[in-house]
């Protein structure tokens, strides 16, 4: 499951030898700290997330409950402060409203032959479409190449 918080994302996964625990991985290792103050940090400099905590499931659903419960945001992106992790975000904003696009043009062209099925269109071809184009077009002239066509709403650097 990966979850993420103004200040990090984090990947939690079942402990392979533990089934106890949550093995709750990062890519910086502030978030976890910051998540799970009482943990020991584990380095590992050769897996694809640097930095793991091992914590019991319980503790996991706490912190998750106490996050939820003392939101104050109404925009996530609005909340980052570090602005590579905004940057980040922002990617994957993109990626998954892209998917939804695709989604979405699926479910229409199901919908408008019921009767043959269509393969879903790949990305290279959404790309192509005159609204991603448009929306291209508005990236590479804005004077915020980080702004991705306008997802991160009022982000200031």
């Amino acid at each position: 499951m990966w979850i993420f918080t103004s200040k990090g994302m984090v990947s939690i996964v079942r402990h392979r030898n533990e089934p106890q625990l949550m093995m709750v991985r990062a890519r910086q290792p502030d978030v976890l700290t910051t998540l799970f103050p009482e943990e020991k940090l584990l380095i590992t400099p050769d897996a694809d997330y640097r930095y793991r905590m091992e914590v019991p499931q319980s503790d996991v659903i706490n912190v998750l409950q106490d996050q939820l419960e003392t939101m104050q945001y109404d925009n996530f992106k609005n909340s980052i402060g570090d602005h590579d992790y905004h940057t980040a975000c922002s990617q994957v904003w993109s990626v998954m409203y892209r998917y939804q696009q695709g989604m979405t043009e699926q479910q229409q062209q199901e919908e408008q032959t019921a009767t043959s099925s269509q393969a879903y269109r790949p990305l290279s071809e959404f790309l192509k479409s005159p609204a991603e184009q448009a929306r291209q077009r508005r990236i590479a002239s804005s004077a915020f190449p980080d702004d991705f066509g306008g997802c991160s709403d009022n982000y200031r650097k």
